[in-house]
């Protein structure tokens, strides 16, 4: 549909063949509009068995409206009936998700509609899962890497991460319950623009599903009482905590760090890799933002040495030599120019026959196009070297200000904002554990890209 309405902007077609007019569009009065707006400015014709739309005519554009709209109701009625449907079957246990979660498989239900859950191979790892959870007294993390030493691999994956084994042991589906709507889909504005988002819903459908749990209940109330007890105690909204969000990459694996905070306040938060197959060391954040403040500072006296070394003798000379290459080639240029209609004069006098015209006018302009090319080029090239010039300008005080504004501002989104004007990433890599006596954990490999 997008390549179609991209052709019918273009003008490209004269008219689109539809079984029915109300198959262009049933989604929202927007989508309507866009597409209306599409075949009217375009005057592309709407073909259908029975009649063809202008949608310059009054009558045909009213009617074509009227049948967007009447799809739209349509869709409505439509999405409303299945969506009824599913709860339904929900209610009756029935499993209506497409993938099966880890531990089961989805299977048709004899003598019925629909499908429900049977176990697998799998549930014995998510048996295991809950036992080093619930009665070896392991935290997540602790789960996740002896599932890793023992061999259990995910559906998919090489290696479990926490964020999945802590995905399956919230997950009610194994003590034999059903849950729908847990995280519904909500479009929300955010800085002007429209994001899909999927908030936790605490009016959530919770049943008895019709497929038997791998686990007791009572090995489901131990792992959810430590669960609600190492569970973070404020929810921050989607709102940025971490001023380096983004920026700093794991100089061994090349993922991007996240920021690790703590239930207990007393312990200052870090900066890790979630990466199970890496060994790269996490370190106290506060760390890590002064070694990049720092790195800035550093990188910022250096450049500036770089830059007025620039303005004194590359920059003006490169420049300089660009505009005399172009100021040269235009004379060339004027040359075969003068020379072409020379040749047209003898032309027209006779000197030259239409063979030697031909011949010579080619030659020349070949060489004149070749000229104008390379005119073209040192153009481009010039343009680009006084980009960089402005940039190089512009650059110094832009880190200036990151420097003397950062500790000013109040939140990490903020902060955040101000370093990506200049920073691209900054890899981050650590070998050796904190030792008091020995190795302070503020040391280690850190390299700029802006």
């Amino acid at each position: 549909m997008q390549k179609l309405l991209s052709d019918v902007r273009q003008g490209k077609w004269k008219g689109v063949l539809v079984v029915e007019v109300e198959r262009l569009a049933r989604g929202e009065t927007m989508d309507q509009g866009i597409v209306s707006k599409a075949f009217k400015i375009s005057n592309t014709k709407i073909i259908t068995p029975i009649k063809t739309y202008d949608p310059n005519d009054e009558f045909d554009e009213e009617y074509f409206e009227f049948g967007l709209f009447m799809s739209r109701r349509e869709y409505k009625v439509i999405n409303r009936r299945l969506q009824r449907g599913r709860i339904l079957s929900v209610k009756e246990g029935k499993y209506v998700g497409s993938i099966a979660p880890f531990g089961y498989d989805r299977v048709k239900i004899k003598g019925d509609k629909g499908y429900t859950l049977r176990k697998n191979a799998e549930a014995n790892t998510v048996k295991i899962m809950f036992d080093l959870y619930a009665y070896d007294d392991l935290s997540i993390g602790e789960v996740t890497r002896k599932l890793n030493e023992m061999g259990l691999k995910p559906r998919k994956n090489e290696k479990w991460t926490v964020s999945t084994v802590g995905g399956i042991l919230e997950n009610p589906v194994y003590l034999g319950k059903i849950k729908w709507n847990g995280r519904k889909v909500v479009k929300v504005y955010k800085r002007e623009k429209l994001i899909s988002t999927r908030p936790r819903n605490k009016n959530y459908i919770l049943v008895d599903g019709l497929h038997k749990p791998i686990i007791d209940e009572k090995t489901w109330k131990i792992a959810s009482a430590k669960r609600s007890l190492n569970s973070a105690p404020v929810a921050h909204n989607n709102v940025v905590q971490n001023p380096l969000c983004g920026l700093i990459i794991c100089a061994k694996c090349g993922k991007k760090m996240k920021r690790r905070s703590y239930s207990k306040y007393s312990k200052e938060p870090t900066l890790y890799c979630d990466n199970p197959k890496c060994d790269n060391i996490s370190s106290k954040f506060c760390y890590v933002e002064d070694k990049v403040l720092y790195g800035l500072k550093k990188w910022l006296e250096h450049y500036k040495f770089d830059y007025q070394e620039y303005l004194d003798k590359i920059n003006h000379n490169k420049i300089e030599s660009i505009e005399k290459t172009i100021t040269s080639l235009e004379q060339e240029a004027k040359k075969e120019n003068d020379k072409l209609l020379s040749i047209f004069n003898f032309l027209e006098d006779g000197t030259y026959t239409k063979e030697m015209f031909k011949t010579r006018s080619e030659a020349v302009l070949q060489n004149l196009v070749r000229i104008n090319n390379s005119i073209q080029n040192y153009k481009t090239k010039l343009s680009q070297e006084k980009i960089v010039d402005i940039k190089k300008k512009v650059l110094v005080p832009k880190i200036e200000n990151v420097l003397d504004v950062y500790n000013l501002l109040k939140t990490a989104e903020e902060k955040n904002n101000l370093l990506k004007i200049m920073l691209a990433r900054s890899y981050i890599s650590k070998n050796r554990k904190s030792n008091k006596k020995r190795f302070r954990s503020n040391k280690f490999y850190n390299k700029f890209i802006s």
